[in-house]
């Protein structure tokens, strides 16, 4: 079961910064980009860029702000991307919901201190381009990429061979 969940951890991190979905097509909308999915291939620097993109022209930032928001932003991913890596040593359930409340508050955390960046209105549209990015994420998912068995273990429904 852990091996499903630190993919989508990871992909859930990426989100909380408002990198790339695969419906965002290729760079430039044309064909012949990289395929659907090759935006999880990104690296943190790249998705941090394409969000900076993304929330300079959203939020219309002015470009002192838009360096502090990068800043901001940085510094979120950077404490989630330690998290994460720290995580993939756990197959403890418990440990791993631990491991997404704290994702959860550092999500939060950032959301705050650029509270103190942006103005009312510029948060507010922040707050819905998450919501779109974590839409965007959940639209992604299709029935047939679910893991053999439901994603429980041995495929029962009640989960591992005792039936737990």
């Amino acid at each position: 079961m852990i091996r499903y969940l630190i993919p989508a951890v990871l992909l859930i991190a990426a989100m909380g910064c408002g990198g790339p979905s695969p419906h965002d097509g290729p760079p430039g909308g044309g064909p012949g980009g990289p395929p659907p999915g090759a935006a999880q291939e990104m690296s943190p620097a790249q998705r941090l860029e394409k969000t900076m993109q993304d929330l300079t022209v959203r939020l219309k930032l002015k470009p002192e702000q838009a360096e502090k928001v990068k800043a901001i932003i940085k510094a979120g991913e950077d404490k989630k991307e330690k998290m994460l890596s720290e995580g993939e040593r756990s197959d403890n359930p418990r440990e791993m919901q631990k491991l997404f409340e704290r994702v959860h508050q550092v999500d939060l955390e950032t959301q705050a201190v650029l509270g103190k960046v942006l103005t009312k209105d510029q948060l507010d549209e922040y707050k819905d381009y998450l919501k779109e990015q974590r839409r965007r994420f959940e639209t992604g998912k299709k029935p047939g990429n679910a893991p053999p068995g439901g994603g429980r273990p041995s495929g029962r429904p009640g989960g591992g061979p005792g039936g737990v």
